[in-house]
């Protein structure tokens, strides 16, 4: 819950986009747009920030050796999380 927490954060405060990466199965989180500053999110701490209606599918490449997903937070993320706040039980029994 803590690590969950303080994703949205990061992508709140410094800019953060969540990219998913296919191509070598990984999802980062890139802090004010630098790659150096990325850390490493798994699947399943995105498809419950998904599953919550805390980010969306911002944008997507398919091509071949080049797929990959960018997530922003969407517009109700705010009211979403102030939700959780208040019943942090309720993001994890989204699972």
């Amino acid at each position: 819950m803590e690590r969950l927490a303080a994703i949205i954060s990061c992508m709140y405060i410094k800019n953060a986009e969540l990219v998913i990466n296919a191509l070598d199965e990984q999802c980062y989180l890139f802090l004010n747009g630098f790659p150096q500053e990325g850390m490493l999110i798994s699947y399943e701490e995105v498809d419950c920030l998904i599953d919550s209606d805390i980010i969306e599918l911002d944008s997507g490449c398919d091509e071949e050796e080049h797929e990959t997903r960018v997530y922003r937070l969407t517009d109700l993320a705010k009211s979403k999380v102030q939700e959780v706040i208040r019943n942090k039980k309720e993001l994890l029994l989204k699972k």
